[in-house]
């Protein structure tokens, strides 16, 4: 459903902009995970960073990393769920960096969990960094790009994110929310200069999707990163993978709801 909707509507801001790599990459959630990942990637690529998260120890290690490949890192620590933090980090990376070219909102947090066993703690958690931390963080590094009448703008989301799945409620609904607002950046801003991708990852081999048991398809960070930084390269709408699983699960919705547990309950679990 959701692939049908994109490819009818990404001719409207993509088809005649070249294939480019970018200069500078803000990268929130970049201490561990994709967002490492895809630190590296770029820095290897001769792309200046700007890396944001909240754990100082981490972002210093992989800042270190980049260093040490003849790169240039900008570790800026930060809550996502705070918004002055973002507005800060954004700020500090636009004059650090001379500008920003890509700003990817990566930050994201879930586990697995019965419904009859989630806390309101739990959910605002998830809705504070996938959905709040996510929106801030695109729409406050908007005015940069719009300033410069070019840029990226790029939100992860899930396939988790095209239906709900058992056990994964708060985290499916708050990639699916990030989805849908992408999808109206991405109109809202037609011919603008700036572009805007929704990256929906299968399984990646990440600390936090090894709290699922199951986990069919599977790809390492490294080479979702590098999947990830190369499909960027033309600025496509929606960047999803593995094909199988976006495929399986897009499929699942036309399921009735006991056929989709009873799949679930043989391994299927939460995507990322």
């Amino acid at each position: 459903m959701f692939s049908a909707t994109y490819g009818h509507r990404a001719p409207l801001c993509y088809d005649a902009r070249p294939s480019m790599t970018p200069k500078t990459v803000f990268l929130t959630g970049a201490s561990s995970g994709i967002g490492r990942a895809l630190a590296l990637a770029y820095a290897k690529k001769g792309v200046r960073v700007a890396l944001v998260a909240r754990r100082k120890a981490e972002l210093e290690g992989v800042a270190a990393e980049i260093r040490a490949l003849g790169g240039m890192a900008v570790p800026i620590v930060a809550d996502v769920a705070k918004v002055h933090d973002i507005e800060e980090a954004l700020r500090e990376a636009n004059d650090a960096l001379g500008g920003l070219d890509m700003v990817i909102a990566n930050a994201g947090v879930g586990s697995p969990k019965h419904a009859t066993r989630l806390t309101v703690a739990e959910v605002v958690k998830v809705v504070d960094v996938n959905v709040r931390g996510a929106f801030v963080t695109l729409v406050a590094a908007l005015p940069y790009l719009l300033e410069r009448k070019r840029g990226h703008l790029v939100g992860v989301s899930s396939l988790a994110g095209r239906r709900g799945l058992p056990q994964t409620g708060p985290y499916s609904a708050s990639k699916a929310a990030l989805t849908t607002f992408l999808e109206t950046l991405r109109l809202d801003l037609a011919g603008s200069g700036v572009r805007v991708t929704d990256v929906q990852p299968g399984f990646v081999d990440t600390e936090m999707s090894r709290a699922t048991a199951t986990r069919p398809f599977l790809w390492t960070a490294e080479r979702a990163a590098s999947h990830i930084v190369e499909e960027l390269r033309s600025a496509p709408a929606v960047v999803a993978f593995p094909r199988p699983l976006g495929a399986a699960i897009t499929a699942s919705r036309a399921l009735p709801d006991g056929w989709v547990s009873y799949l679930a309950g043989k391994g299927v679990g939460k995507p990322r």
